[in-house]
């Protein structure tokens, strides 16, 4: 056992220093041996984590994708146990994104339900770019026919909270699918308040 240990190391000290030869670096024996020993020592089979890119952006509005008709949702990223379910085809708006054991989670916001789900479970919806127009975070402001924009309580109200002056530079904090149409959740002088995409622009007035 001893002289296999052995071999193992002067063989790791070998290929370690041919490497260092090849990168321009030179390696004292007892550097090669140092880490010839860490590499011996590093325990076989450790999972090796590949964080892979996010290919959904923050306000994109996707479908839950899977081969069965009902898609889990799950309270954090790499949870086992579903406490929702959501319908296969049914909508729902990218709010963040996690790195969970090398794969992207995203917590989405659906109809009555906010939960994480990883990104093999979703696909973009047709016809729906990543990051066209306007994003959380960014600055646009009020259009619209009338002079005053009406700042709604929620997504496809029609409870009233505000009105603001159409060409007034607002935040934009959320978004939002109802029905067929997109709602911007907006920060404006006057308040918080929610308007469709028909009333958010992204060209100053």
């Amino acid at each position: 056992m001893k002289a296999r240990v052995a071999l193992g190391w002067a063989i790791g000290t070998l290929l370690l220093a041919g490497l260092a030869c090849q990168t321009g670096q030179i390696l004292t024996p007892e550097e090669a041996t140092a880490r010839a020993l860490a590499t011996a020592e590093a325990p076989v089979g450790t999972p090796v984590t590949i964080a892979s890119s996010t290919e959904f952006q923050a306000g994109q509005v996707v479908e839950f994708s899977s081969k069965e008709f009902l898609v889990p949702i799950y309270e954090k990223p790499g949870d086992t146990s579903a406490f929702y379910f959501a319908t296969r085809g049914d909508e729902a708006t990218i709010v963040k994104s996690q790195q969970y054991e090398g794969e992207t989670w995203y917590f989405v916001k659906s109809v009555g339900v906010e939960g994480w789900v990883p990104g093999n479970e979703l696909k973009a919806r047709q016809g729906e770019a990543a990051g066209e127009g306007p994003q959380p975070g960014d600055t646009a402001y009020l259009t619209g026919k009338g002079y005053l924009i009406n700042l709604m309580e929620s997504a496809g109200s029609k409870r009233i909270v505000a009105g603001q002056e159409r060409g007034v530079e607002v935040t934009i904090l959320e978004i939002v699918r109802v029905e067929d149409t997109l709602w911007y959740k907006i920060e404006a002088p006057t308040g918080v308040g929610w308007v469709p995409k028909e009333n958010i622009t992204s060209e100053a007035p």
